[in-house]
């Protein structure tokens, strides 16, 4: 088993690479399940590095990695998401996107290029090992289904059978060498409700003569609210956001209809099965009192993420090793959704923040903006907590064994 220093020691050897990988990815992002040419970097990589891996996986874009220790154990899971954002990059940077509109705005690239790294460090120390480790290079996190329910269709915790997983996420606002862990319900779940309002267009200058649709959906974003503000107990966390509206093509004409999209966060599985009937009932209602009529659609999205305890724990004991006490946090609750819960409610794990901010940046951007920077030194910070928790989940379980 290496000490600190040596986890650290091949942790920097393969840091170089790690930032090479991420600026490549960071040039060339790609949407969810359009990751091809993503695909096609990874497995040339993966050939180069020596490793066992099966490609095309979770829609046809994921790649599962199997490093095999010299002697029998137990296997660990790592996994890291490939995805990008549409959104247009405005960092500035020289490695900055170049396809107009789709950015690694939620640090995937980083992601990706600690595993990738990780998984040369691990093949240098193999004979070392006594288990297996999957590494998880999976589509599609930002957008239903989730690539990582269509990874565990194809296997990847099946083939070999996966005893526990660890992921990780930059956290821009927190100072790179830092990490937080915390066990328990951590991240929300995320649904996606859709309505369209139906009215009778008309002149602007004589409303009297349509049903307005655009007013209606005014009322309607106004009046879901009050959904969260009196329909839900203060001390349960629940977020109700309309992120997008469409309708109408001039200003002095109201249109026959207005569409619009948004976003149901809740962390409690009661709450969430309320929330669909809630939130159809006030359009419901809005619509009836202004003549209008709706197409209402509710997706569920990823279940809520819940770490693990045990795993937890072995998580943030191997971040204590390799960073000291003093650098590690715990992770306060998130109404964001990640699609990571997926392989929890298979496997025990447990997923993590990782620091990625710059000491002198002191007004970071956040995740998914167009703005986001990151410290490239967290990929090296990421590397030494994957390779010390592979060593610790493996010798734990060996001992208990």
């Amino acid at each position: 088993m290496l000490s600190r220093d040596q986890v650290w020691e091949l942790a920097r050897s393969v840091h170089p690479y790690g930032v090479q990988v991420r600026r490549d990815l960071h040039r060339n992002p790609e949407l969810s399940f359009e990751e091809h040419d993503t695909h096609r970097y990874l497995a040339a990589a993966l050939q180069e590095l020596g490793c066992s891996f099966r490609s095309g996986l979770g829609g046809g874009t994921g790649l599962q990695v199997v490093i095999r220790g010299a002697q029998p154990g137990p296997t660990v899971a790592l996994r890291a998401d490939i995805d990008a954002l549409p959104i247009q990059e405005e960092t500035g940077l020289p490695f900055a996107s170049q396809r107009p509109g789709v950015m690694h705005a939620c640090g995937h690239d980083v992601h990706t290029a600690i595993l990738l790294a990780t998984a040369r460090a691990l093949q240098t120390i193999k004979d070392d090992l006594a288990g297996q480790v999957v590494l998880i290079f999976q589509p599609g996190e930002e957008k239903n289904p989730g690539g990582a329910s269509l990874m565990i269709r194809d296997g990847v915790l099946d083939d070999p059978k996966v005893d526990a997983i660890f992921g990780l996420h930059v956290e821009p606002y927190m100072e790179a060498g830092r990490m937080a862990f915390a066990p328990g319900p951590v991240m929300a779940a995320p649904d996606e409700i859709r309505v369209t309002v139906a009215g009778r267009g008309g002149h602007g200058a004589a409303p009297h003569l349509t049903v307005d649709p655009v007013l209606t959906t005014c009322q309607i974003i106004t009046a879901l609210q009050q959904v969260v503000a009196r329909n839900v107990d203060p001390f349960q966390p629940a977020v109700i956001t309309i992120g997008m509206i469409q309708g109408g093509s001039a200003h002095n004409i109201i249109p026959d209809e207005v569409s619009f999209v948004g976003t149901v966060r809740t962390m409690d599985p009661q709450l969430r099965r309320m929330m669909p009937e809630r939130i159809e009932a006030v359009v419901r209602g809005v619509c009836e009192a202004a003549g209008a009529t709706y197409r209402f659609h509710y997706e569920h999205g990823y279940p809520m993420l819940v770490n693990h305890p045990e795993m937890t724990e072995i998580g943030r004991q191997a971040a204590v090793t390799v960073l000291g006490a003093e650098n590690v946090q715990r992770m306060e609750p998130s109404m964001g959704g990640e699609d990571f819960a997926y392989y929890l409610e298979r496997v025990p794990g447990t997923f993590t923040r990782l620091g990625a901010r710059a000491k002198d940046n002191t007004s970071p951007h956040g995740l998914h903006t167009s703005r986001l920077m990151i410290d490239e030194s967290c990929i090296a910070v990421g590397v030494a907590y994957y390779i010390q928790v592979v060593q610790d989940f493996l010798a734990s379980t060996n001992q208990g064994a």
